[in-house]
């Protein structure tokens, strides 16, 4: 696997994932932690953060033509207090590129924060468009479903 340190930082990595959730030729995704069906993943995160003042993000994409991008987000806090979101600390990641036979790690610079709103607020986002990438994966898991059946009918009337 090449290493390519990337010369970016974290939040260039947070872009490139929010911009990855709205390509349409995304066809899973996949994260950890694990989120229960009446849980909300921006709540689990948030909660592992203020109970431990650290959080592991994982995301997985699988992409139409097979190929894959894992992010990894490592959220440390050093500063507040047990039980509230930390008020400041460090955001490490990279990201796992595999395209055939062409695997990469992507290396990204840690970045600082000095406010906990500042972490939530990516979080809400990141949060947000990872739901609405899941609705639209599953509208577009529908519509070829339907051209399938379409097809097919037309195939056995014999038009």
């Amino acid at each position: 696997m090449e290493v390519v340190n990337t010369g970016r930082n974290v939040m260039d990595m947070l872009n490139e994932l929010l911009n990855d959730l709205n390509r349409d030729d995304l066809s899973l995704i996949e994260r950890l932690p694990y989120v229960r069906e009446y849980e909300r993943y921006r709540d689990v995160i948030t909660n592992i953060l203020r109970e431990f003042h650290i959080a592991l993000v994982l995301v997985r994409l699988t992409f139409n033509d097979g190929s894959r991008k894992g992010y990894v987000f490592l959220i440390k806090g050093e500063g507040g207090e047990l039980g509230k979101i930390p008020t400041s600390g460090t955001v490490e990641g990279y990201v796992v590129s595999i395209k055939g036979n062409d695997r990469k790690k992507l290396l990204y610079s840690s970045v600082a924060f000095n406010r906990a709103d500042d972490v939530a607020s990516r979080i809400m986002e990141f949060a947000n468009m990872y739901r609405k990438a899941e609705e639209r994966i599953s509208q577009l898991q529908l519509l070829r479903e339907a051209e399938k059946d379409y097809a097919l009918f037309y195939e056995e009337a014999g038009d």
